[in-house]
């Protein structure tokens, strides 16, 4: 009888032992699910905060007067600036034409282009398309993503003592542009063109800011250069 009861003991003890190891497994699970629902609250969060500030950044033109007007690149071929770039310099000739500044700087380097540079086609083309003079253009051809490209201008404003720029691209870019500047410790203000043909375009604008929200990201986990801007070429 008394094997019997400590068999029936033994079994006992095992069966709580294998109800406890559910519970912890379950508690376990429990927990990483909660974690990764956190994680994908905080996530969202995140993306639609950076969306929000690309979106006001956007909206918001501070045209003023400033030593240089900088116009942000957008891709060439053959010399020809793209139709979402040609926005960007119709922009600054407006903006120039206002006497907003006495200089435009274009800055970009493609570097899959052999001919010419993002910055050069954009000048070649105002200097062939506007009423801005050859000596009030300027061409930064080297950078090969915004962060670069605003460095140069940054290391270009210190020699020359140009102490405000008016950074000219699409709306979805100013908010990423703006940082970089002021991190890189330019005076910058910003005023987007609201005539690029992405306006028009909900779904392009969409894959952007998209774009944007990414890049951003990047950028203030503090990727490398050209993992952090690359997304920032448009």
């Amino acid at each position: 009888m008394s094997e019997e009861l400590r068999y029936h003991d033994e079994e006992d003890a095992a069966e709580r032992a294998r109800n406890a190891g559910k519970g912890s497994g379950a508690r376990g699970r429990s927990f990483l699910s909660l974690l990764v629902l956190a994680l994908a609250l905080l996530a969202l969060s995140w993306a639609s905060y950076v969306a929000l500030q690309v979106k006001v950044a956007g909206a918001r033109d501070d045209a003023r007067p400033t030593d240089a007007i900088v116009v942000l690149s957008a891709g060439q071929d053959r010399g020809w600036p793209s139709p979402v770039f040609r926005a960007r310099l119709e922009h600054a000739v407006m903006l120039y034409e206002e006497g907003v500044a006495p200089l435009v700087i274009v800055v970009g380097r493609n570097p899959d282009s052999h001919s010419y540079t993002e910055a050069e086609a954009g000048v070649r083309y105002l200097e062939d398309r506007s009423s801005v003079p050859p000596e009030a253009l300027l061409a930064v051809s080297r950078g090969d993503n915004t962060y670069a490209s605003l460095r140069e201008v940054e290391a270009l404003a210190e020699r020359e003592g140009l102490r405000t720029v008016l950074l000219v691209s699409d709306r979805f870019h100013m908010f990423g542009s703006l940082t970089m500047a002021q991190d890189l410790g330019l005076q910058a203000y910003g005023s987007p063109t609201t005539t690029s043909p992405i306006e028009d375009a909900p779904a392009p604008r969409l894959y952007h800011t998209s774009r944007e929200v990414a890049a951003y990201t990047a950028y203030v986990l503090g990727a490398t250069a050209s993992t952090r801007t690359g997304a920032w070429r448009a």
